[in-house]
């Protein structure tokens, strides 16, 4: 029995629709493709010059972002000072996706000056590369964050003034983000945001759990939170 275009193009239309039921973008975009290269044959089997068109362009575009989402899956190497900083704290990204998130990102160097300070808003969210960072409230040393640690997190998140001041300790570099940056990742990878937004929880609740093991029961805010 010879197949008709219409019946190729109701077969495209399924796995089209089908597509959009996922909530994983590679297997989205594999459907897609699908759907494109039947909608092709059905253009043809039609003689319709318009969806071969089309749908060779969507086919093209599919599989440039599918080339760019399997290359975000393989490992690639990281220069050895950030290695234990991904291995301790960034995992649940790829190593691709890590190297674009912190590697490329905007750096800061500071030494012995304010990153944070008291009572201020910040749009900025940081992560200590090297060196240490003395949490700093009332002229009181309160805590010391060093590499992997992120910095201003509750301020950046909630747009509120930070609770401390955030004092480079010596010599610090740090990468850091703003709000646009990360509404630029949501736009351009919401796999990679959605991963980042988790890890900034994960900092939270760990650093939750430090101030509950704490000796002094009397500090009833979580100090090194800011």
């Amino acid at each position: 029995m010879e197949l008709s275009g219409e019946y190729f193009y109701s077969i495209a239309a399924l796995f089209s629709g089908s597509a959009y039921l996922l909530g994983n973008i590679l297997w989205l975009r594999i459907l897609l493709v699908i759907a494109s290269i039947i909608y092709i044959i059905s253009g043809i089997s039609l003689g319709i010059t318009s969806m071969i068109g089309w749908n060779s362009a969507y086919l093209a575009i599919n599989f440039y972002h599918i080339t760019l989402l399997l290359l975000d899956r393989v490992t690639i190497n990281l220069p050895e000072e950030t290695k234990t900083i991904y291995h301790q704290f960034f995992s649940s990204l790829s190593t691709r996706e890590f190297k674009k998130l912190i590697m490329t990102n905007k750096f800061g160097l500071s030494q012995n000056s304010v990153i944070i300070q008291h009572t201020e808003r910040t749009d900025k969210l940081f992560i200590i590369l090297n060196g240490q960072v003395n949490i700093v409230r009332s002229e009181k040393v309160i805590a010391s964050l060093s590499a992997g640690d992120l910095i201003g997190e509750m301020s950046f998140m909630s747009k509120e003034p930070a609770s401390a001041s955030a004092i480079a300790q010596g010599i610090v570099e740090y990468a850091y983000w703003t709000h646009n940056d990360l509404e630029k990742l949501k736009v351009k990878n919401i796999d990679s945001y959605n991963k980042f937004i988790s890890i900034i929880g994960c900092d939270l609740v760990r650093k939750l759990k430090h101030k509950n093991k704490a000796e002094d029961l009397t500090i009833t805010e979580v100090d090194f939170i800011i």
